[in-house]
C-alpha cells in the first residue's frame, strides 16, 4: 500500500515572489496520512497606473483563490502521464496568502503537479483518464467564462524529480499564471483633441470559454506565454460584455477580463470576427452617446491583430478624438475604427520578476536584454519599486566592478560595449523608472558580446544579462523586394530599367549593404509587377495573373507600391494580410495622388488622411528634414551618419501628397518647408506596423538623391544619408525578428 506524502508548497502568482516561514506544524490525518499544505500568495496591485476603477475591477478578482485542484502526473518512458487529482481542503486566508491542505500518494518516480485554481465547471464536463498525456489534459481542461466571473482561473506547475516520500516534508515555491487577460481603457487626450466623456466599454466577440492551462511549456520561475491557447470548444460570444462607468466623467474604465484569442490575418475577418473594444461616450458635449471601435493591434512583435494573451494587461489610452463615432455600438463593432486615436500597449504586469515584502515591492519587466549588432541600438527594462535601487556592472565571473550609481539621470560608463542609464518618462508614476541599455560600437565578430548588470534594492539583489548579437545570420540573408513598374521603382535584378536609379545604386553598393558593408546583409533580390498586374482580381480573364501576383507577394520581404499604382481591392487585402502575418515584412505605400493605392489606403485611414497638391504655391516648392523626436532620431543619426537639422530636399515637380493629421504612431521624416505647413508630412514611418508612407516617388531619383548616388551609390548628401538610414531600418525589421 502506498503512503501519503507530505509536500508543502508556496504558490505565487506570476506577478510576485515571496518566501514563507517553515515553522508550521502540520496536523496529521486520522488514518495516518500526511497532509500536503499549500500557501498561495496573493500579490498586491503592481501596475504603473493613473486610473480610477469601476467597482467590479478589484484586486480581489485578480488575486482571489476560491478553489484549487491538484492534478498529479508521474514520469514514464514517454514523458509525464496523468495519474490522479485531489481537491484542496480547508481554504483559509492568512494575511497576504491562502492556506489549504490536500493529500498526495507517495511515489519514487518523478512527479509533475499541475495546479488549477478557480476552475469553475471545468471538471464537471471533463474527467481525465489515467495515462492521458499532459497535452491532452491541458487541452481538455476548459471552463466557462462570463461577465459575472468572481475569480480568474489560474494555472501553475512544479516538477519534483525526487518523487514524493511519506516520511519527508517537501517545501516548494510555485508561481501561478492568470489564465485571462485584463483590459484598461484610459483617457489621456492631447491638447488638439475634441472632448469625450466616457460612458461605457463593450467587448465584442470574446470567447465564451477559457483553456486554463496553456499549451506551451512555461518557465516555473517566470511563467509567461508567447501564443494564445484557445479552448477547442470555445465560440465567439454573440452578446457583448458591457462595463458602464461608475461616475459621470471617469478618467478610465479598468479591470475588464477576457479569455485569450487568436490573431486574425484576413482583412474581412479582422472587421467581423476579431475580438474588439467599443468605447461609448459623449462627444464634444453632445447629449446622445456615440461609439468608437478600438482593436487589439499594438503593432508589436508577437502581438498580431486581434491576438489576446493570458496574464497581459492591455492598456487602451485614448489620445485624440476627431469627430463623432457610430450611433450604434453594434455598427461600430463591424466597421473600421474611425474618429479616435488610441495608443495600445500590451503590458505583462512585470510578470518576469516582482518581489514583495510588507508594503514594499520591486519589479522588473525582464532580466534578459538582447540588442542588435550595430552601435547605438537601444533596449529598455521597466522597473517598478517603492525602494531606492542602485546598478553596477559585473565582470565575467559575476563580481561587481566599478562604482554603483542610483537615481534618475544616473548612468554607468561603457562596459563590454554597453552603457546603461536610469530614466523616467514624463507620464510615469513615481514608482516607475526605466533602465536604458545602449550599444557603444558595432559587434562584427562571430560571437555575441555580453555583460552583466547587478541591481540592488534593499535586501533584493537581481542580475540582468545583456547581449549584443553577432551579425553572422545576416551575412547570407538576401532581402526580396517587389516594386511596381512606375516612377521611383527599383527595377529587377538587372537595374537598367530602375526609375529610382540612385536609390537602387545605394542599395547595390557593397560599401553600404553587403556582408562586409555598413549594414551587414547578403544583399537584395529585386522583382517588379506591372500596373496591369497589380489591378487584377480573382474573377474574370485575369484570374490566373491574380493568383501569380498573390503568390509573388507572399514570397517577398519588402513591397513598394509606388506612384500611380491602382491596386485592386482584392490585392490590397492580400498585401495587408501578407504584412500582418509576419513581423519580418515592410510595406512602402506611395501616396502621391488621390488615385495612388486608393484601395489599400482605405484600410489605413487611422494613419492619417493625405492631401494632394499639383500646384507648388499650395504648400511650397521644397521639402526639408523633419524636426527630431525620440521616434525619428535613429533615422537622422545612424548608421550612415547625421542628417543636418532642416536639411533641404529638392522636389522634382508639383505633384506630391501631404499628411497633416498623422497620429503619434507615425513619425515624420520629410516635411514641407512652407510657412504654416511645417508639420505637413511627405515621408513618414509607422514603426509599429512597419509601414513607410511615401508622398513623392521622385525622391528616389537623381536631383533629389545626389549625383554621386546616381553614379555609383555613394552616400554623400543629407538626403542620401536619410534614405540609406531608412533602408538600414527596413533591413533590421526584416532580419532581426527572425
Amino acid at each position: 500500500m502506498q503512503g501519503i506524502a507530505l509536500s508543502v508548497l508556496c504558490l505565487f502568482f506570476a506577478a510576485c515572489a515571496q518566501t514563507f516561514p517553515d515553522g508550521d506544524v502540520l496536523e496529521r490525518y486520522p488514518d495516518g496520512g500526511v497532509p500536503i499544505r499549500l500557501t498561495v500568495s496573493l500579490p498586491q496591485s503592481a501596475f504603473p497606473e493613473k486610473r480610477t476603477k469601476v467597482e467590479k475591477a478589484s484586486d480581489e478578482t485578480e488575486n482571489r483563490i476560491e478553489e484549487m485542484r491538484i492534478l498529479v502526473f508521474e514520469r514514464n518512458e514517454s514523458g509525464y502521464a496523468y495519474h490522479y487529482m485531489v481537491e484542496a481542503e480547508q481554504l483559509q486566508s492568512s494575511g497576504t496568502g491562502v492556506l489549504f491542505q490536500a493529500k498526495l500518494l507517495s511515489t519514487p518516480n518523478p512527479v509533475k503537479l499541475m495546479l488549477v485554481g478557480n476552475y469553475g465547471d471545468a471538471f464537471a464536463v471533463y474527467a481525465p483518464s489515467p495515462g492521458n498525456s499532459e497535452a491532452d489534459v491541458k487541452a481538455g481542461t476548459g471552463c466557462s467564462f462570463g461577465e459575472s466571473l468572481r475569480s480568474l482561473p489560474m494555472y501553475g506547475q512544479i516538477v519534483i524529480p525526487s518523487g514524493l516520500e511519506a516520511d519527508r516534508e517537501n517545501r516548494y515555491s510555485v508561481k501561478m499564471l492568470r489564465a485571462a487577460a485584463r483590459v484598461d481603457v484610459e483617457k489621456d487626450l492631447a491638447a488638439d483633441s475634441r472632448p469625450l466623456r466616457i460612458e461605457s466599454v463593450r467587448v465584442y466577440r470574446a470567447n465564451d470559454k477559457i483553456q486554463i492551462a496553456p499549451d506551451e511549456a512555461v518557465d516555473e520561475e517566470s511563467p509567461r506565454v508567447a501564443a494564445p491557447s484557445v479552448f477547442a470548444g470555445a465560440v465567439k460570444s454573440q452578446t457583448p460584455i458591457v462595463t458602464t462607468a461608475g461616475e459621470s466623467n471617469p478618467v478610465s474604465i479598468a479591470g475588464i477580463y477576457l479569455p485569450e484569442a487568436d490573431g486574425e490575418t484576413d482583412p474581412s475577418a479582422q472587421l467581423t470576427e476579431a475580438t474588439c473594444i467599443v468605447v461609448g461616450g459623449y462627444y464634444d458635449g453632445g447629449s446622445s452617446p456615440t461609439y468608437y471601435r478600438i482593436d487589439f493591434n499594438p503593432g508589436l512583435e508577437g502581438h498580431p491583430f486581434g491576438q489576446i494573451l493570458r496574464n497581459y494587461r492591455y492598456v487602451f489610452r485614448i489620445r485624440k478624438v476627431t469627430g463623432p463615432g457610430w450611433s450604434d455600438p453594434a455598427l461600430a463593432a463591424v466597421n473600421r475604427a474611425t474618429g479616435i486615436v488610441a495608443e495600445i500597449r500590451p503590458w505583462e504586469n512585470f510578470t518576469t520578476e516582482m518581489y514583495f515584502e510588507g508594503d514594499n515591492y520591486f519589479g522588473l519587466s525582464s532580466r534578459n536584454v538582447t540588442l542588435g549588432y550595430q552601435a547605438g541600438r537601444v533596449d529598455t527594462v521597466d522597473v517598478q519599486t517603492t525602494v531606492p535601487y542602485a546598478i553596477q556592472w559585473l565582470d565575467t565571473s559575476g563580481t561587481p566592478v566599478g562604482s554603483a550609481v542610483s537615481g534618475v539621470g544616473a548612468s554607468l560608463p561603457d562596459s563590454g560595449g554597453f552603457t546603461v542609464a536610469i530614466a523616467r518618462n514624463s507620464d510615469d508614476a513615481e514608482t516607475v523608472t526605466r533602465l536604458i541599455f545602449t550599444t557603444t560600437g558595432d559587434n562584427r565578430t562571430q560571437s555575441e558580446a555580453t555583460a552583466g548588470l547587478r541591481i540592488t534594492a534593499g535586501r533584493w539583489t537581481l542580475d540582468v544579462s545583456v547581449k549584443q548579437e553577432s551579425p553572422e545570420k545576416y551575412r547570407k540573408r538576401f532581402i526580396r523586394v517587389l516594386s511596381v513598374t512606375e516612377v521611383g521603382s527599383f527595377g529587377t535584378n538587372n537595374p537598367a530599367a530602375a526609375s529610382g536609379q540612385p536609390l537602387r545604386r545605394i542599395l547595390d553598393n557593397a560599401k553600404n549593404f553587403s556582408p562586409s558593408g555598413t549594414v551587414i546583409v547578403g544583399g537584395f533580390s529585386f522583382m517588379e509587377a506591372s500596373r496591369a498586374e497589380i489591378q487584377t482580381t480573382s474573377t474574370g480573364s485575369g484570374s490566373d495573373i491574380f493568383q501569380n501576383v498573390k503568390n509573388t507577394i507572399n514570397t517577398q520581404d519588402v513591397i513598394y507600391l509606388t506612384y500611380n499604382s491602382p491596386i485592386s481591392d482584392e490585392l490590397a487585402k492580400v498585401v495587408l494580410s501578407w504584412l500582418r502575418s509576419s513581423p519580418n515584412r515592410v510595406l512602402i505605400v506611395g501616396t502621391d495622388t488621390d488615385a495612388t493605392n486608393a484601395n489599400l489606403r482605405s484600410y489605413l485611414t487611422a494613419d492619417g488622411t493625405w492631401k494632394y497638391y499639383n500646384q507648388s504655391p499650395a504648400v511650397g516648392g521644397k521639402f526639408k528634414r523633419a524636426a527630431q523626436t525620440d521616434g525619428n532620431r535613429r533615422f537622422f543619426t545612424s548608421p550612415f551618419g547625421t542628417v543636418a537639422e532642416n536639411a533641404p530636399i529638392a522636389r522634382a515637380d508639383d505633384y506630391a501628397g501631404y499628411c497633416l493629421n498623422y497620429p503619434a504612431g507615425v513619425t515624420p521624416l520629410v516635411v514641407s518647408d512652407a510657412v504654416g505647413y511645417e508639420k505637413a508630412m511627405i515621408v513618414g514611418v509607422n514603426r509599429q506596423d512597419r509601414i513607410v508612407y511615401h508622398g513623392d516617388a521622385n525622391l528616389n531619383q537623381n536631383g533629389r538623391l545626389s549625383s554621386q548616388a546616381n553614379a555609383n551609390g555613394s552616400v554623400t548628401s543629407d538626403f542620401d544619408r536619410l534614405t540609406a538610414n531608412l533602408w538600414a531600418w527596413i533591413v533590421e525589421q526584416v532580419c532581426e525578428q527572425e
